[in-house]
């Protein structure tokens, strides 16, 4: 399970994880701007994108 938002309903998803022995659980619970960079990314083009996006509303 990967999910990203609110430490609220991260801690629910988690329990909820836990009971069903879920093996794998990825909670991203901070922080304003939420990046992902797949395997087969440009990694440079991926550093300026996410670079970009962490400005872009100041």
């Amino acid at each position: 399970i990967a999910f990203t938002g609110s430490t609220t309903t991260g801690q629910i998803v988690l329990e909820l994880a836990a009971k069903s022995n879920l093996k794998s659980v990825t909670l991203e619970l901070g922080g304003k701007s939420p990046f992902i960079i797949c395997e087969d990314a440009d990694i440079d083009e991926a550093v300026e994108l996410a670079h970009f996006a962490l400005f872009f509303n100041q």
